[in-house]
């Protein structure tokens, strides 16, 4: 497609903001030697060994705080233990920062050169008796004083010998149990994630004729959870080629998908620039039951996307010289809500979903948004500031949490239907998405970006008052917020039926999805979500179980008398929309059981997107694989 050449002078500022400017003073003393060692992957217990170059007198370390990607204060300082310093043979004394519990102060005595840091690190959470996922900021301190990026070192892995492992890291040798990588700045080696198995496999992922290499790596606990199905296979090889054919351009040297297939580590994913760390939800049965295959076929495509945006077009406040200094996460709705909004669309056209299921999980989240209460009193750029992943379920709705991944999508698809209502279909979200991060095709310096290099870069693509469209949206509330307008305009509208979809029912039936939990969501009706077991996770704020009584934490007993199950729910809603009558909930409180009156006669609810006659359908193009050629 044609290209916007004059976009590039928009964002000459924005590559004036580029990391590279920002140089230090001297190079920190290197490299630091940094070895991990797994002697017993049933214990699941990282012993940790660093040797750093110093010189007598006071030094500072920091264990990293601000995760790259976490956007939050949030490393796993309370986890490290055994703690000890020592230089030519003696015990050195240390103590903790009395106001920042993530550096520690000690006096490096005359005569010692070379200091050496033990410690142990329990990963309950990345490590199984048959692999282990490791990130390397869990597992290292660093000098205070001196950028990341001028902190080199010379990492090492001790694991078991008949495991094999996938990194972007560079290998320089491997002697049985121990892999030796080559030297890489502090930063670069915290962006670069090692999974290693017994049960391994690599899939080279490389376009054709492209001499940069990509690779999908997988490990699990078994054979079968690493069984990838050759449609499967082709849909992350058509993953590629389509991010290729949108951005038109990569940022990396190479890039390894990393995937941990197991039923006994975390869930989720976390973006790195030149690979990417994801934790498959549905586990050793990801590829190999197709519902499951659904709700985690977006995961990859997200993480992938943050390569472009993220890694390498960044967010001026997310940009820090280290992992101690405060991040301002407040484009976050940009970083993220963009981030799944052009994951999904890669999802869809490089097949790993269909079209329908694409509209199913938009359709979804634009429910979820429409029962956020929450919208009516807190505004979408207050859940950037206040990002908290570790937000209990309670109140959800009320209190709102990380909308800007959900809401942040349908902003981002107004805007793409916009631009197309506005240039008549000849300009779309992809025209920016080339022009604002496929500028420097090769590098991977971070460049940064603030809200007017971003609504200066939509300008161009297509004129219109961007930055009071989008103003209105992350700082505005309640009904201000055009909220489903980017559906509205698609040609297409949110219903509800009594069927769910079949993404709302894998979604029920067997895990989580992203940022959807396991549960019964009947939060479209009598306003609850609640766990398979009954208990009550969210209540609707004013909805018809709210106003019952009902509350998070209570547990259902039985509905018009007869035992909880999420069929029995199902059966009782229906039924009252028939006989009028109100719905008896019994549920446990405190330990009591008390009987609870729940007004509600209006069905199942469960939402789809219908297309809307007479309208321009800009869905079928957005969602077409894009042509691919050769590539880069």
């Amino acid at each position: 497609m044609k290209r916007f050449p004059w976009l590039f002078g928009v964002l000459a500022l924005v590559a004036c903001a580029t990391c590279v400017a920002q140089a230090s003073a001297k190079a920190a003393p290197g490299p630091v030697v940094l070895t991990v060692s797994l002697p017993d992957p049933g214990q699941k217990i990282l012993y940790v060994h660093e040797v750093l170059p110093v010189a007598p007198g006071p030094l500072t370390l920091y264990y990293p705080k601000w995760i790259p990607g976490d956007h939050s204060p949030d490393g796993p300082i309370g986890d490290i233990m055994g703690l000890e310093f020592s230089g030519n043979g003696q015990r050195i004394a240390w103590q903790r920062d009395e106001l920042d519990r993530f550096t520690f102060h000690l006096t490096v005595p005359a005569g010692v050169h070379q200091l050496d840091v033990s410690f142990q690190f329990p990963s309950h959470d990345r490590v199984t008796a048959n692999l282990i996922d490791l990130t390397w900021d869990h597992v290292s301190l660093y000098r205070a004083g001196y950028p990341t990026r001028d902190q080199m070192l010379q990492p090492a892995l001790v694991i078991p010998a008949d495991w094999h492992y996938g990194t972007a890291l560079q290998t320089d040798k491997r002697d049985g149990q121990r892999i030796t990588f080559k030297p890489v700045p502090f930063n670069t080696l915290v962006d670069s994630p090692v999974i290693a198995g017994k049960y391994f496999r690599q899939i080279d992922l490389t376009p054709k004729g492209s001499p940069v290499r990509r690779y999908l790596d997988m490990v699990g606990d078994s054979a079968a959870a690493i069984a990838i199905t050759d449609s499967q296979s082709a849909g992350f090889h058509q993953l590629i080629e389509q991010a290729q054919a949108l951005f038109h351009s990569h940022h990396y040297d190479g890039y390894h998908l990393l995937l941990t297939l197991s039923d006994h580590t975390a869930k989720g994913g976390l973006e790195h620039h030149q690979s990417s760390d994801d934790k498959a939800r549905g586990g050793s049965k990801m590829l190999a039951d197709p519902a499951h295959f659904m709700l985690d076929a977006s995961l990859l495509p997200h993480e992938y996307t943050h390569s472009w945006n993220g890694k390498f077009m960044r967010p001026a406040g997310l940009w820090r010289p280290d992992f101690e200094q405060p991040e301002k996460p407040k484009l976050l709705w940009v970083y993220e809500g963009l981030t799944v909004y052009l994951g999904d669309t890669l999802t869809a056209r490089s097949g790993l979903w269909s079209p329908q299921t694409w509209r199913d999980a938009l359709a979804y989240r634009a429910a979820v948004m429409a029962h956020r209460t929450g919208r009516a009193w807190r505004p979408l750029i207050d859940t950037t500031i206040a990002v908290d992943y570790g937000a209990p379920e309670a109140w959800a709705n009320w209190r709102r949490q990380n909308d800007f991944y959900r809401e942040g999508e349908l902003l981002w698809l107004a805007v793409d239907m916009r631009i197309r209502d506005l240039s008549h279909g000849k300009r779309s979200i992809d025209d920016f998405a080339r022009a604002f991060f496929g500028i420097d095709n090769g590098s991977y310096v971070t460049h940064t970006y603030d809200f007017d290099d971003v609504v200066a870069a939509l300008n161009k693509v297509q004129p219109y008052d961007w930055a009071s469209f989008l103003r209105t949206w992350v700082d505005g509330t309640g009904d201000a917020v055009p909220l489903l307008s980017g559906i509205a305009a698609s040609g297409w509208k949110l219903v509800y039926t009594d069927k769910p979809s079949a993404y709302q029912s894998a979604l029920e039936n067997v895990g989580m999805g992203e940022l959807e939990g396991h549960g019964v969501n009947a939060m479209f009706s009598v306003g609850m979500f609640l766990a398979t077991d009954g208990r009550v996770e969210d209540v609707l704020w004013q909805g018809p179980s709210f106003k019952a009584g009902l509350a998070p934490g209570m547990k259902l007993v039985s509905i018009d008398g007869h035992a909880w199950s999420a069929q029995v729910l199902h059966d009782a809603i229906a039924t009252a929309q028939k006989s009028k009558q109100a719905l008896q909930i019994q549920a446990r409180d405190d330990g009591a059981i008390k009987t609870y009156t729940v007004h509600y006669d209006g069905g199942l609810k469960y939402p789809h997107l219908v297309r809307e006659q007479g309208k321009p359908e800009y869905l079928k193009a957005l969602l077409a694989p894009k042509p691919v050629g050769s590539g880069t």
